[in-house]
């Protein structure tokens, strides 16, 4: 379930690495690697949906720094 903190709204991890196919470890690696963002809350884990809908669209291998925010504006994916 999301909840959004804020203005922004945000998905467990768990809920992540189900919409990404992957497992949550692998979605805590990715917020490591700033290809997520993500903020722990209340002893949990949360990713935000905008750049799980990013990473979804784009993949989970972006190599670069900022992630998704260069990524999208840069290639005209229509991502935010």
């Amino acid at each position: 379930m999301a909840r959004t903190i804020d203005g922004i709204e945000y998905v467990t991890a768990d809920e992540a690495a189900e919409l990404l196919a992957t497992t949550p470890m692998r979605v805590l690696m990715l917020m490591r690697d700033k290809a997520l963002v993500g903020i722990e809350a209340e002893g949990e884990w949360l990713v935000s949906r905008d750049s799980v809908a990013c990473c979804a669209a784009h993949g989970s291998d972006m190599k670069v720094a900022k992630g998704c925010a260069t990524y999208c504006s840069s290639g005209g994916s229509g991502c935010k």
